[in-house]
């Protein structure tokens, strides 16, 4: 009996060292790990296949060629990767004004993305091709899905 009351008043002092207060410190590093190893390199990543793809597709409406769409092509290839690193941070700005939808409408389930760029590449609309008017447009007009059907089809 008595070794079961010397447990029972050392255990709490034993688990007084494991304070919450220790706990958040190390919450806290591993946030800082997350944001410094993950978070910013993938953002920083489709960030700059972004920038790429855009120069790509300036080049391809510009002087539209073979080469030029294999170029926005395989930069495209390129920014979806990025993003694929990048969508599982589905927190933060991202979730801002429709930015995740903006980049990836997706699921479409009734293909209402598709059938607004095929209207837009229809009709002829030029404000579809102008960043401006197009962000004022559906999110499902906007992002990978719809630029991956004007690229491939």
């Amino acid at each position: 009996m008595s070794k079961r009351l010397a447990v029972a008043l050392l255990l709490p002092l034993a688990l007084f060292g494991v304070s919450p207060a220790s706990a958040e410190v190390k919450a806290s590093a591993v946030i800082q790990r997350a944001i410094d190893g993950f978070i910013r390199p993938a953002y920083a990543s489709l960030h700059d296949h972004a920038g790429s793809l855009t120069k790509a597709m300036r080049t391809l409406c510009n002087a539209p060629s073979q080469g030029s769409l294999e170029a926005a092509r395989v930069e495209f290839s390129a920014t979806v990767e990025a993003w694929s690193s990048a969508e599982i941070i589905a927190f933060g700005p991202i979730r801002e004004n429709n930015r995740l939808e903006r980049m990836l409408y997706w699921p479409d389930r009734k293909g209402i993305g598709l059938k607004q760029v095929q209207a837009a590449l229809a009709g002829k609309d030029p404000t579809a091709t102008d960043p401006a008017q197009l962000a004022d447009k559906s999110v499902a007009m906007q992002g990978l899905g719809a630029l991956e059907f004007v690229l491939y089809g």
